[in-house]
């Protein structure tokens, strides 16, 4: 009988994550209260409680099951025997549609969690050095550096000011993988360097 019990409790908890995903996704979650989570997701404040000590926990769990999500579909990308390149273009298409599922402002708050970037930069360096030792990019670029480049292109995220040449956040991603990934000559004029 005590088993049943923790089933239900499971579910619930997942019920409020669920239902605050969606609401954050659509409004933020500075903007959305405790009480609209748990009259939404169908619980009292005092089940949202036993839970989460708070929204910002709450937040963290979403924002937690979702960098998983994506480290698990970048890891997938990455073990594809394909090159570079489309590993590349499947690895921004997931990022813009998942992007596009979710209210900037959204993104933004979770953005702004460091321990996030921490786990991304490790994350994203394996990833740069693997690709190197395969022949699949550059290995005159240290990694590092990279990571600075993407860490100040991350900024143009949270200021938004690609919002004064883009109408989109897609067009944005798109122009920002190539010129990281591709750079600004064409093939023939790199070649003869």
């Amino acid at each position: 009988m005590h088993k049943p019990k923790r089933k239900r409790q499971s579910g619930k908890r997942e019920q409020i994550i669920r239902t605050a995903e969606g609401l954050f996704s659509r409004f933020g979650a500075k903007r959305v209260t405790v009480e609209e989570v748990c009259r939404e997701a169908g619980v009292s404040k005092m089940t949202f409680y036993k839970y989460f000590p708070n929204k910002v926990e709450l937040v963290r769990s979403i924002r937690d099951n979702w960098v998983e999500e994506g480290f698990r579909k970048f890891d997938e990308i990455n073990a594809m025997e394909i090159p570079f390149p489309q590993k590349i273009n499947l690895m921004t298409r997931w990022k813009v549609e998942f992007s596009s599922r979710v209210k900037a402002e959204f993104i933004r708050e979770l953005v702004s969690i460091d321990d996030v970037m921490d786990r991304a930069k490790h994350r994203y360096l394996r990833n740069i050095t693997n690709a190197q030792k395969k022949g699949e990019i550059r290995s005159d670029i240290n990694p590092e550096f990279l990571w600075i480049v993407t860490e100040k292109l991350y900024e143009l995220v949270k200021e938004e000011s690609w919002r004064n040449v883009f109408s989109d956040f897609n067009q944005f991603q798109q122009q920002l993988r190539t010129l990281i990934f591709f750079g600004l000559l064409t093939r023939s004029e790199g070649e003869n360097r």
